[in-house]
């Protein structure tokens, strides 16, 4: 048996024995344990899955968690019992038992942490203590340990809080078998925490949560604007409003936005707090990079969704008013159209024909993901906000797109941290203010 040291500079410095087959603190518990220490609180029920040494389990102890440890090695059982008492935190709630192994979630528990075994498996036919060793590194196929919790917390939703938030541990980069994608589909937001690159392997740590702790969204049929619907909904919690026909919706200063029957109106109310730290600006561009991501589509700044060709699929509006929620409005169109000299796209056209309420999840997700307060995951950073939106501005710019301010072309060349778009000219660079000055000159 050996000692391994734990240290994180400013957080902790600690000692724990580590027997052979059982998995010892490395970079990716590191990781685990910085994203663990952001966490806007701390307090409360939590389990830890795969506990090995038990460093993860004595880190969120010392934080003030109430944590129960599984594993389904006998030894870093023993090992995690060892190592909570030698750091003076409660050992009675460490159990043999894991994913798939007859692990139950205890009632009112809060938090799920796993550093998921992400290696792909390559020692089928070893004896005890390798097939021990494997499954502590080793991630499964089919959907992997990842889709394997997911299928236990969805057994008995009744039995688990809709609260929960589950911290795991991924390899992105090659994708494991455990994926995002498969919470995803299943109603679970996700935000990305921390990452770290490995030799060749890319891992990340991330947040879910089930989006709006499992409320659904106010659907109408129809309304005149659901940026009015939404001032009807409240405060607190995930509010949206969902309608496939408006009449009188809007664009920025007060222009009408015409409304096709079929397409995706809704309004999302977002807490008032997030103007502290994130400028308008900003919040306007990262949603409608989010919601050009989400139909194969373009952004034009400030606030346009656009196909290939240059014609207009949708919008994003923000509004806010003093004590009041911050009202994001996107307005998309499921059908392209030619009217009265006005062309038009729609999202038939880069995703095909998926309807209203599928294009609407695919949104509603993505904006909780960035910005739905869980109560337990740090917000999403304005340097995140600021490369997602420029991210999505450089797919239109990266084809010659170029702007024309007061008789001049110019060259976008940057979005500063207020969202106004940095243009290269003869006098050198500036900074684009006005939202109706410049016009855009789209390559063809």
């Amino acid at each position: 048996m050996g000692e391994e040291r734990f240290f994180l500079e400013g957080i902790c410095d600690w000692k724990v024995l580590v027997p052979p087959t059982v998995y010892p603190p490395r970079e990716d518990t590191q990781l685990l344990c910085r994203a663990i220490s952001e966490l806007s609180r701390h307090g409360g029920k939590a389990v830890e899955i795969g506990c090995g040494s038990g460093i993860v389990s004595i880190f969120l102890a010392s934080l003030g968690w109430d944590v129960t440890s599984f594993d389904v090695n006998p030894y870093a059982v023993s090992a995690t019992r060892g190592n909570l008492e030698r750091h003076a935190f409660p050992s009675d709630r460490v159990e043999e038992s894991g994913v798939g192994d007859g692990l139950q979630i205890p009632d009112d528990t809060e938090l799920v942490v796993w550093n998921i075994p992400y290696l792909d498996r390559i020692n089928e036919n070893g004896g005890l203590a390798e097939q021990m060793e494997e499954v502590a590194l080793s991630d499964i196929p089919d959907g992997g340990w990842g889709g394997a919790l997911l299928d236990l917390l969805s057994k008995n939703p009744k039995s688990i809080s809709p609260r929960i938030v589950v911290l795991l541990v991924l390899r992105t980069d090659p994708v494991s078998s455990s994926k995002i994608s498969e919470w995803r589909a299943r109603g679970w937001s996700c935000r990305a925490l921390k990452s770290d690159r490995m030799g060749n392997e890319k891992i990340e740590v991330f947040g879910m949560w089930r989006t709006g702790f499992g409320e659904e969204a106010t659907k109408i049929e129809t309304c005149n604007s659901t940026m009015d619907e939404a001032m009807k909904l409240g405060d607190g919690g995930w509010k949206r409003v969902f309608s496939s026909m408006q009449s009188g919706g809007r664009g920025r200063r007060g222009a009408k936005w015409f409304s096709k029957e079929g397409g995706v109106f809704a309004t999302w109310n977002l807490d008032s707090r997030l103007l502290e730290n994130i400028p308008a600006g900003i919040l306007q561009t990262s949603i409608g990079s989010l919601v050009s991501t989400e139909l194969g589509a373009m952004m034009k700044w400030p606030n346009d969704i656009i196909a290939p060709d240059g014609r207009k699929m949708g919008g994003v509006l923000v509004e806010s008013s003093e004590g009041d929620s911050i009202r994001v409005g996107v307005g998309l169109n499921r059908y392209g159209f030619d009217e009265e000299g006005i062309s038009g796209s729609g999202w038939e056209e880069t995703l095909g024909k998926v309807e209203a309420k599928e294009v609407f999840k695919k949104i509603d997700w993505s904006i909780s993901s960035l910005f739905e307060d869980n109560g337990t995951l740090p917000s999403t950073s304005l340097e995140s906000l600021i490369s997602i939106s420029w991210n999505a501005l450089s797919g239109l710019l990266s084809e010659g797109t170029a702007v024309l301010v007061d008789g001049e072309v110019m060259r976008p060349v940057g979005l500063n941290d207020m969202g106004e778009i940095e243009a290269m000219g003869s006098n050198g660079q500036e900074v684009v203010r006005d939202l109706d000055g410049p016009e855009w000159l789209l390559e063809s």
